[in-house]
């Protein structure tokens, strides 16, 4: 179902890539994506298109996109906090802490300076450890 009231970008925007996409909550994205899946896979019988598989793939690529940004800072806020490799590993579902610490160093070598210094800090490699 559309979002309540007048129509939002996500609801009116045609996608066939993440890069159309436009700027919503991930509870929109994502509930456009089940619109278009459903049609898809035959939930829905209103009949599907290419365009609905391109979209549901678009979306799904977008939605990783905002999770895996979330969680990166979510890691950094979690290492502030004082969690250890090893619980922040296991809340991400990885059997190995050097994992979530080499895609955490990954995206802090990609923020900017200030920011960048703070987070590979944080995560041990940094000078002030």
């Amino acid at each position: 179902m559309p979002s309540e009231g007048k129509p939002q970008p996500i609801d009116t925007a045609a996608i066939t890539a993440p890069s159309d996409v436009p700027t919503a909550d991930l509870w929109l994205l994502a509930e456009r994506r089940a619109r278009h899946a459903g049609r898809v896979i035959g939930q829905d019988k209103s009949g599907a298109s290419a365009a609905d598989a391109l979209a549901a793939l678009a979306l799904g690529a977008a939605i990783r996109r905002v999770l895996d940004d979330q969680e990166q800072h979510l890691v950094r806020e979690g290492l502030r906090h004082g969690a250890t490799w090893e619980q922040l590993a296991r809340a991400l579902g990885l059997a190995d802490s050097a994992q979530a610490q080499t895609a955490f160093v990954a995206w802090a070598q990609q923020l900017p300076n200030g920011e960048a210094t703070e987070a590979l800090r944080l995560a041990g490699l940094g000078k002030g450890q």
